[in-house]
């Protein structure tokens, strides 16, 4: 599958991304690298891989009806720090 372009006129862009798993991993291992290691939401160090989930900042549940995975809406966190975020934007 890839990354999707979804056209999408609500949106600013115009369109949606919608990743596939692996994509999604590729996306991460970038962000991983560019956050320094560290989670967006408590700035902790990475230390397991196993331990990070991509984070959307701006979440379904906060009018984004629909699933976008572009990068500008993604952030590497650790899991149970998206869980306490639950569908806020921080």
């Amino acid at each position: 599958m890839g990354v999707r372009r979804i056209d999408d006129p609500q949106h600013p862009r115009g369109y949606r991304e919608i990743r596939s798993n692996a994509e999604m991993r590729k996306l991460m291992d970038r962000k991983i690298v560019a956050q320094n290691g560290a989670c967006r939401l408590c700035n902790g160090l990475f230390t397991n891989y196993d331990d990070i989930v991509p984070d959307h900042i701006s979440p379904r549940g906060m009018g984004g009806a629909w699933r976008n995975d572009h990068p500008d809406n993604i952030q590497a966190v650790h899991w149970w720090c998206n869980g306490e975020k639950g569908s806020n934007r921080v």
